[in-house]
């Protein structure tokens, strides 16, 4: 996930939300762009609800906290050459 710095809460949040969604429904044999585009469609119909859901457990999503580190690079690749 690659994020921008000074991105909103929300932003960051939308973020780790798309992030989460397509480590739980990752599929090695599908197509990539297919599989970021699904992520796209779920963020759109479900991150509303999740903020919902949020707002029910008296969240303040209006004053969420959630701050990009300037200079933190994690490789996460599990690959080597």
């Amino acid at each position: 996930m690659t994020l921008q710095a000074g991105a909103t809460s929300v932003s960051v949040l939308r973020s780790v939300w798309q992030t989460f969604w397509l480590s739980e429904n990752w599929d090695s044999d599908a197509n990539i762009c297919d599989q970021i585009a699904n992520s796209l469609m779920e963020l759109e119909e479900r991150f509303e609800d999740f903020i919902q859901k949020l707002n029910d457990a008296q969240w303040d999503t209006q004053q969420l906290n959630l701050k990009v580190p300037k200079n933190l690079f994690i490789d996460d690749n599990t690959n080597p050459l």
